[in-house]
């Protein structure tokens, strides 16, 4: 038997690539088709052949656990990537790599 759920998420909160990846996090028990409209992306979940009911609705669970924490991730990622580049950058300058 097949099942199915959607979900929306707000473009102004998630980015699609967070999306993509908790989806393909969960490639074992369903299918995520992620379609944006006006604003939002509606994530179309359905089961994969032979996962039953208790699996697919732990799947979505795990699914929307995956998204938050996807996007906390890629949000941290982004506010520290200018720190991360002073660094790198100091560290490089000593190397001689660089020339002065």
């Amino acid at each position: 038997m097949d099942f199915s759920h959607k979900l929306v998420f707000d473009e102004r909160l998630y980015d699609a690539q967070v999306l993509q990846k908790a989806a393909y996090r969960s490639i074992n028990a369903l299918t995520v088709d992620i379609t944006p409209d006006g604003g939002q992306f509606i994530c179309a979940l359905s089961s994969n052949i032979g996962v039953d009911e208790p699996t697919f609705l732990s799947a979505i669970q795990d699914f929307k656990k995956d998204v938050l924490d996807y996007q906390l991730r890629h949000r941290l990622a982004v506010e520290t990537q200018p720190i991360k580049n002073l660094i790198l950058g100091l560290a490089f300058s000593k190397t001689g790599l660089i020339s002065e």
